[in-house]
């Protein structure tokens, strides 16, 4: 069966057919007949709640199946997914108008940035900044601007989320601002500043943050307006956010394919040559493909014949659909093999695959991390500093008394 260019998967539940249909801010006569025809008393709603929930998409389904088949929803089901909505509404609503005063407040210190996800996806996307569940505001500012908005975000009572706390305070200075992106905490408030749009900079190497603001575009968020990326920025950025994750979340393609038909008029045969042209082609055609695949959006027939003419991405795409919703999916955030070779096959140039090898290093910097002394190491036992290259052996040997004495707790 197929349905506004949906097709019904032979392995699919109903819980996952159905969470399939509601997933989206437009249903046509079809879709809602079938959506109907799925809310049987068999529907087993605890387990549509929880793949809604690990998912994102919470709101996307209470919209669709409280307007389109109410009566047939249980009771106590409609009351926790109203309950939770408006929890999502509320949050969002802080989120937004914290969103609002920080760009105010970097403006006065003369500091450029660039708002996205978050606030302006929903509001640019769906319409509606409570239709899009998320829980931090991520700000992308000019590289020689980051050091610069950490400090001025710290003043004005944000914390760092976190910190080595190393002996040596330049060395921790310079691996702060040598991070892609930071987080910034203050109350119910998380930021994630970026000085690049993805940690695996190999995945986004184009999409500096000059070029992007070049790109600008005004978005009119809860009645204010303020700069973020062009529309077609946008959809290449959120194909490239989604193969930087492998595809784990519905979320994800429910946003390229909300972005699609949010810009009826968009020049495909531009957009895909500027995709190619920022080394990310790959990546789009992997995500507006899996966005027919899973959800059934309608792609222009010059998109569908790039799709036919790389069958890479559909068999990558196909990959992605098969594991979306089996909980042994393994392609997590961690770096795995599995993901890595993946990673590999979206890469384009030869830079970006030169870098995508060295990405390997990044678990090697972890663990780098973990064994440079800090200053618990300095309390455990103060040595003058002339000495400090010896709480090298220090360290390995109080985290391991610390590990011993939390197996091995004194009775009380």
């Amino acid at each position: 069966m197929a349905l506004g260019g949906l097709e019904q998967k032979a392995n699919d539940s109903p819980e996952v057919e159905l969470l399939r249909m509601c997933c989206r801010t437009k249903i046509d006569g079809d879709q809602q007949a079938r959506i109907r025809h799925l809310l049987q008393p068999s529907m087993d709603w605890h387990t549509l709640v929880r793949l809604a929930n690990v998912h994102g998409v919470q709101t996307l389904l209470y919209q669709s199946v409280k307007s389109i088949g109410k009566e047939q929803i249980p009771a106590i089901v409609l009351k926790d997914l109203t309950a939770y909505v408006q929890q999502i509404a509320i949050f969002n609503t802080v989120l937004t108008r914290d969103l609002l005063k920080i760009l105010d407040f970097l403006q006065t210190h003369g500091i450029r940035a660039l708002p996205f996800k978050g606030p302006v996806l929903a509001a640019s996307v769906y319409g509606s900044i409570s239709l899009r569940h998320f829980c931090d505001l991520d700000i992308l500012v000019s590289p020689k601007d980051f050091a610069k908005t950490i400090e001025v975000l710290v003043a004005e009572g944000y914390q760092l989320a976190y910190e080595w706390h190393l002996l040596d305070q330049d060395l921790e200075l310079t691996l702060r601002n040598s991070k892609s992106e930071y987080q910034l905490i203050k109350n119910s408030v998380s930021i994630d500043l970026h000085q690049t749009l993805t940690v695996e900079r190999f995945l986004s190497s184009q999409f500096t943050f000059d070029y992007l603001w070049d790109n600008r575009e005004l978005v009119l968020v809860s009645g204010h307006t303020f700069y973020s990326f062009g529309a077609d920025d946008l959809l290449m950025y959120l194909c490239i956010h989604g193969s930087k994750d492998c595809w784990r979340k519905l979320k994800w393609i429910c946003d390229v394919s909300e972005c699609i038909q949010q810009t009826p008029g968009r020049d495909w045969q531009r957009f895909l040559q500027q995709a190619a042209q920022m080394g990310c082609e790959r990546m789009v055609l992997l995500g507006l493909c899996l966005t027919h695949q899973v959800l059934g959006t309608e792609l222009p027939e010059v998109v569908q014949g790039k799709i036919d003419a790389h069958p890479g991405c559909s068999r990558l795409a196909q990959d992605f659909a098969q594991r979306l919703f089996d909980q042994e999916n393994t392609l997590g955030r961690s770096f795995t093999p599995q993901k890595f070779i993946r990673h590999w096959q979206m890469t384009e140039t030869r830079r970006d695959r030169i870098a995508c090898i060295l990405d390997i290093r990044r678990p090697i910097h972890g663990f780098w991390l973990k064994c440079l002394p800090n200053v618990n190491d300095r309390d455990f036992l103060v040595l003058p500093k002339p000495l400090y290259f010896l709480y090298f052996l220090i360290r390995p040997l109080r985290l391991g008394l610390k590990h011993l004495n939390s197996a091995n707790p004194q009775e009380s």
